[in-house]
């Protein structure tokens, strides 16, 4: 390893910089199943920097350095100016106004257009809209316009295919850039007339009567109303297009933004969906509700970095001081500006409001944080060693019954190592589990991720089979695509290991010194599962001058989800399980084998869990360990720098030539998190220098380096 300093003393007090030098050639974008997406209009590739303001807003946002003036001023007209309509007069000149003050001002405009059909729509055409059950009930309740609940339009049949008719106009007659949609997704189950129809259709057989994730058939509709949800928003880009080859789509997206995106069951969108846009943005939410301590929003920002795959991404920093209740109050300039750089540093580019009380001149420092930094950020692509799989089939299908347990801990915490110990991580999906896409890649990290198709278990076996290092947790491919239990791993060949389940629970409860058993409740017992001793022997992948500091015994607690495995002969057993309560059994805990060319470590002990959940240092070092150890080759790069330093890796073509693009993002927070742990959020009123961070390099192929903004040489 190739060792270049990084000690310009400050170099973090700003939030985030970027270290440069020339690399190999960009990654080429993956294979996509089904509806291809068209490619975005190309003057959204240079895009970084986006607000959010009124018509009366133009010059402020051009002033402040945006590309991009997203705001709302019509609202979708009946019938359609082709039919006689279109929009009234005070609206049309209006738009006519502010469409030339973009213009004037060198602004992009993105028009948000609510995705709700007129009144007079709903009237004569009640058969358009939602149907939430069979039963016609929808039809009794009147339209009206203060009440868009009482006017959903269903995007699947005739109201999908006049919305797009619709914005087609717009583009032709007014020349809009871009459109977003607060909304226009997909309900959990529509039963009207269209929905009856292309269901019978396709699938030949009748709606589900009802929402039932517990229900292999609804489970089948929503991947079906998924699928036509990606067809509406494909033509509707192709009728935008070919009125004009620069309109987009830049729109609001729903699966990483706030931690309760996560958790929303049945989904409103499929992941996929993103790759349909132009580019996705979302609110990004900091607050105590959206656990904005915590390392949710960095995973957030870089998740949705990874559905839009390599389409710019956008995320807004909410300027929320705490959520119950909400507001903005007190909300410090510097944290604003510290998000900002967050979202930066994970991949997206910025989105900033003009309207939030007070904040103008904030929003214009961050826009101007980023400006500095856009030539470094524009068509950049993630730097491939690690690959972390985010799989939606799982947390849908496999987890929905308890979303922030089964599925939200194992990705968390396997992010949060990776961050913490300054490895090169890049999030993937479902759709990328091919032979393609994985042989960019070192290390496949299978956090839990349960619901495997047989074709996707087909391309991870390949992988190791050719050489590449996998790291797989708790019931990684136990079930299938939709969820359904195998009754043993579709991997269980390469890992060497056959499931059995999981650990009994303990037959009594453990005593408790008196002092502490003074201060629990009976919540604290509901807590208390899967606690186990993990023990380890001389395995190289506890080869770790820090580890023996921290557990000098080689044995530690955790408490974690747990699966009982059956271990085949040829493997190794690289650290044992003993779980509380049930005497001096020891279980296999992590598991090492060989598979072709390949290497994989099966963690039946959930490490990544834990590192979210109830996390001790020594997991990190070994989750870390876990990637390097197997892998063929080192990471490309990798910081050494204090756990608050974040660090991202992206490869750019500048110039003709290739680039490497780290990030270095500060996250100190100078107040230490004094308050109530539950309740905590980043409320940075400062920045704490950070100094001595050094990179380390693996077969470096450039020779210059320079730091991010001022071009300063190292």
């Amino acid at each position: 390893m190739n060792e270049h300093g990084l000690t310009r003393r400050g170099f973090l007090t700003a939030g985030s910089g970027a270290i440069l030098g020339g690399l190999v050639a960009a990654q080429s974008k993956p294979d996509t199943p089904g509806l291809d997406p068209l490619p975005p209009a190309e003057w959204v590739w240079q895009v970084s920097r986006m607000c959010f303001g009124s018509i009366d807003e133009v010059e402020q946002a051009a002033l402040a350095g945006a590309q991009i003036l997203h705001t709302n001023l019509i609202w979708p007209y009946y019938p359609l100016r082709r039919d006689g309509g279109g929009l009234r007069q005070e609206d049309d000149r209006k738009l006519r106004e502010l469409v030339a003050a973009c213009k004037r001002h060198g602004l992009r405009l993105g028009l948000g257009l609510p995705p709700f059909p007129p009144v007079d729509l709903v009237k004569e055409h009640p058969a358009w809209r939602v149907h939430p059950d069979a039963s016609g009930s929808i039809l009794q309740l009147e339209p009206r316009e203060d009440t868009l609940g009482t006017r959903l339009g269903c995007n699947l049949g005739p109201w999908g295919n006049y919305l797009i008719e619709l914005c087609a106009e717009l583009v032709r007659d007014y020349g809009i850039d871009s459109f977003s949609f607060d909304g226009n997704y997909h309900p959990p189950l529509c039963h009207c007339p269209a929905c009856v129809e292309a269901y019978r259709r396709d699938k030949g057989r009748a709606l589900p009567a009802r929402v039932n994730l517990d229900d292999i058939a609804y489970r089948e509709y929503l991947l079906w109303r998924g699928e036509k949800l990606e067809a509406h928003y494909r033509e509707m880009q192709r009728k935008i297009k070919a009125a004009n080859p620069s309109a987009a789509i830049i729109t609001w997206t729903v699966n990483a933004g706030r931690y309760g995106h996560f958790l929303h069951s049945p989904r409103a969108m499929p992941t996929r969906l993103n790759r349909q846009f132009d580019a996705a943005m979302q609110e990004w939410w900091l607050d105590e509700t959206n656990l904005g301590a915590s390392v949710a929003p960095a995973f957030g920002a870089a998740y949705l970095r990874a559905v839009v795959c390599g389409r710019p991404a956008a995320s807004e920093p909410y300027l929320m001081s705490r959520g119950n209740p909400y507001g903005t109050d007190s909300f410090p300039a510097h944290e604003r500006l510290t998000r900002t750089l967050l979202a930066v540093t994970h991949g997206c580019i910025t989105a900033e409001s003009l309207g939030w009380p007070g904040h103008a001149e904030s929003a214009k420092q961050s826009l101007q944080a980023v400006k500095d930094r856009a030539p470094w950020l524009v068509r950049a692509e993630p730097l491939p060693w690690a690959a972390l799989l985010v799989s939606e089939q799982t947390r849908q299908f496999y987890a929905y019954r308890d979303i922030a347990e089964r599925f939200l801990p194992p990705v968390f915490g396997a992010f949060r190592a990776a961050l913490e110990e300054h490895l090169p991580i890049n999030l993937i999906n479902d759709w990328d589990l091919n032979e393609r896409e994985l042989g960019k890649y070192s290390v496949l990290i299978l956090p839990n991720a349960a619901a495997l198709s047989d074709e996707q278990a087909g391309a991870v076996r390949q992988f190791v089979r050719q050489g590449g290092a996998l790291v797989a947790t708790g019931e990684a491919s136990l079930c299938d695509e939709l969820g359904r239990p195998r009754g043993d791993f579709a991997l269980a060949e390469v890992l060497g290991v056959r499931y059995q389940g999981r650990p009994a629970a303990p037959l009594e409860r453990p005593a408790l010194d008196e002092n502490f058993s003074i201060a629990i409740d009976e919540n604290y017992w509901k807590q208390r599962v899967g606690v186990a001793t993990l023990s380890w022997s001389d395995d190289p992948l506890f080869d770790d001058e820090r580890l023996r500091a921290l557990v000098p015994a080689r044995a530690a607690r955790l408490r974690a989800p747990l699966v009982k495995v059956e271990v085949r002969k040829d493997v190794t057993v690289a650290a044992h399980l003993t779980p509380e309560g049930n005497g001096k059994e020891r279980l296999p805990g992590i598991v090492r084998s060989r598979y072709g060319k390949g290497q994989t470590l099966y963690l039946a002990a959930g490490l990544d869990a834990a590192l979210w959940s109830y996390a001790y240092p020594y997991q990190r070092i070994v989750f870390a360990r876990a990637l390097t150890s197997i892998s063929s080759l080192p990471p490309p790069v990798r910081a050494q720098a204090p756990l608050c330093v974040q660090m991202s890796a992206f490869t750019q073509k500048a110039s003709g030539k290739d680039r490497l693009v780290v990030h270095l993002f500060n996250g100190v927070n100078t107040a230490a998190n004094h308050g109530l742990p539950a309740l905590e959020v980043p409320l940075r009123e400062e920045t704490l220098p950070v100094d001595g961070i050094r990179l380390m390099l693996h077969r470096p192929r450039w020779t210059t380096f320079h730091a991010e903004p001022g071009h300063v040489l190292l």
